[in-house]
């Protein structure tokens, strides 16, 4: 029997860089490496953050993947995944340029902005206290494997597929039950998805407390803003369309998208 190949963190961190930078797609880690673990990946997600550190990029906050039931029997896992995010990925503008991005495709979430450090253990309830607004938001997720085809760990690996975000206005989370909140999301005007913010973990503060019990290393501070996990199944983007999400007493986020420039 052939010896199982030791899994090379650094080498893995650095391809899925590579890739993210030159918006080239690789095959899945797990081709490669079929015994990567949890650790391994988590591992590897570490090591490509601190490249894109080195590269002048900020941590500004977490995201959640795997929220909702749905997609964690697509992918055969029994748990979210965590991931991050940085000043760069963050759209002030709303304009996601397709340049900038192999597979993107958009889901609604909403997300925290947090007043307060948190530390683990902490409940929904912590989440609520600690939290300074809530936002709609609109994520790009992406991949950096070919065909937008992975496996649970993979993903993990490439930073739970973290592309881009677009933020609307801040609300305060006062006297709002966030799973009662109901979600529209509309492409060029027309309603593709709707859902309520019970689809993620029965309850968004849910999400973040999750992540706050299972971050690996990093742990989410005041000021960072949390992407509680898709609301609704993903949506690709096509060139020239508009996307908005509308959530019932937080308003609204919306994203246009610019056509690539390249010539593939």
């Amino acid at each position: 029997m052939a010896a199982t190949a030791v899994v090379d963190h650094a080498a893995a961190a650095a391809t899925l860089h590579a890739a993210r930078q030159q918006r080239r797609s690789v095959a899945m880690l797990t081709e490669r490496w079929p015994e990567l673990t949890s650790e391994d990946a988590y591992r590897i997600q570490e090591l490509g953050l601190q490249l894109r550190e080195g590269d002048g990029e900020r941590i500004v906050g977490g995201k959640l993947g795997f929220t909702s039931a749905a997609m964690r029997a697509a992918m055969r896992v029994d748990a979210p995944n965590t991931g991050w995010v940085t000043d760069a990925m963050l759209r002030h503008d709303g304009v996601v340029d397709l340049d900038d991005h192999l597979h993107p495709k958009v889901e609604p979430e909403i997300a925290f902005v947090l007043a307060q450090d948190l530390r683990a253990p902490v409940t929904s309830g912590d989440v609520l206290r600690a939290t300074a607004a809530v936002v709609p938001c609109l994520e790009v997720v992406d991949s950096r494997y070919h065909d937008f085809r992975f496996t649970a760990l993979d993903n993990v690996a490439d930073d739970s597929s973290a592309g881009a975000f677009v933020l609307g206005d801040p609300v305060p989370v006062d006297g709002i039950d966030l799973r009662t909140c109901g979600v529209v999301l509309e492409t060029d005007g027309e309603v593709v998805a709707t859902a309520a913010g019970a689809a993620v973990l029965d309850h968004p503060a849910a999400a973040v407390a999750w992540m706050v019990d299972h971050t690996h290393g990093r742990r989410l501070e005041a000021g960072h803003v949390v992407l509680s996990g898709g609301l609704t199944a993903p949506v690709d983007l096509s060139p020239g369309t508009t996307v908005r999400v509308t959530i019932d007493r937080l308003g609204s986020a919306e994203l246009r998208v610019r056509a690539p420039r390249r010539n593939d």
